[in-house]
């Protein structure tokens, strides 16, 4: 099985974290519901799977009230 993988940019990435409560495991799944590998990995610019980057926005929208 074939994955599309993406990466962010650095500013998504920032205003993401700033959102954040806490980058702990379980911060990470209330808030974005994510593993806390994913969130390692777009903090580090590595990429991570196409569906993973699109839940994590979603999850951001709504978290941010826009």
């Amino acid at each position: 099985m074939c994955f599309e993988m993406v990466t962010i940019a650095r500013d998504e990435f920032e205003a993401m974290k700033a959102h954040l409560p806490c980058a702990t495991r379980e911060g990470l799944f209330e808030t974005y519901r994510i593993s806390q590998n994913s969130w390692y990995k777009l903090r580090d610019g590595q990429p991570v799977k196409r569906k993973t980057l699109e839940r994590l926005r979603e999850r951001f929208h709504q978290v941010a009230g826009e």
